[in-house]
């Protein structure tokens, strides 16, 4: 009995001097705090120093902006029905042109202002004819005696050091900013018209030259006499719209 009492003593007295030795709980040496992150290590063209780690960058911000943007280079879109349209020319905000190389049978990547030139080329065009099932849950079709017209494109760029890529650019966005406003087109692969229209009133991007020689020259062609202001011809062009930027169309 006598012996217990002095083992429970010692054992006691043991985990007292452990405690004293080991020090308060609050003396313990603090876990580590992970430092502050420090500027991106990418930076985009068009993003501003004093706005690095406020609010994320809007892709699709208003078109007012487009003028003070760094990647955003004058040039010219003109059409298939000749018209031509003036301005900075960019897309959307910290992407670039994703083209599919035909030849090499990859994706590349290349921003606007490393462009020479960015010109379509017409793959085949037809009218397709309009198909509907015959009745629910047969599988036979019947053609409407309607049709739309069908366009399959490929765009060839061209390079500043006159380097070309021909390949498919899956329904990106360019935009041509001019006194105060920002047109859209779309850069197709496949461009589809509405029913019952024809093949010449599908109107497409024939060519983007890019340089301030271009952007010249198409802004005296609009002061011309009879030139047609963008609108004022009738026809639409591929996606635009003088609404402001909105995002890719699928195609």
């Amino acid at each position: 009995m006598t012996q217990s009492v002095r083992r429970i003593v010692l054992s006691a007295a043991g985990w007292t001097v452990l405690a004293a030795l080991a020090g308060p709980a609050s003396a313990a040496t603090p876990p580590p705090t992970a430092k502050p992150a420090g500027e991106p290590d990418i930076t985009f063209a068009g993003q501003d120093d004093d706005a690095r780690g406020s609010a994320p960058t809007n892709p699709f911000a208003a078109g007012e902006q487009a003028v003070y943007r760094k990647d955003a280079v004058p040039g010219c879109v003109e059409l298939s029905d000749g018209t031509k349209r003036a301005g900075s020319i960019y897309t959307t905000r910290a992407k670039r042109l994703k083209i599919f190389n035909l030849k090499r049978n990859i994706y590349e990547f290349v921003p606007v202002p490393a462009c020479k030139r960015i010109e379509g080329v017409v793959e085949w065009e037809r009218l397709e004819r309009q198909w509907r099932f015959k009745e629910a849950g047969n599988p036979e079709k019947v053609y409407t005696g309607r049709a739309y017209p069908v366009r399959m494109h490929a765009w060839r760029l061209t390079l500043r050091n006159d380097h070309e890529i021909v390949g498919h650019i899956l329904g990106q966005p360019l935009y041509a900013f001019h006194d105060g406003k920002a047109e859209r087109f779309i850069l197709h692969k496949r461009h589809k018209g509405p029913l019952g229209a024809q093949l010449e009133d599908l109107v497409h991007i024939r060519r983007v030259v890019l340089g301030p020689q271009a952007y010249n020259e198409a802004l005296e062609a609009l002061k011309a006499p009879g030139a047609k202001a963008p609108g004022q011809d009738g026809k639409q062009a591929p996606g635009a719209s003088q609404d402001g930027p909105r995002g890719p169309e699928s195609e």
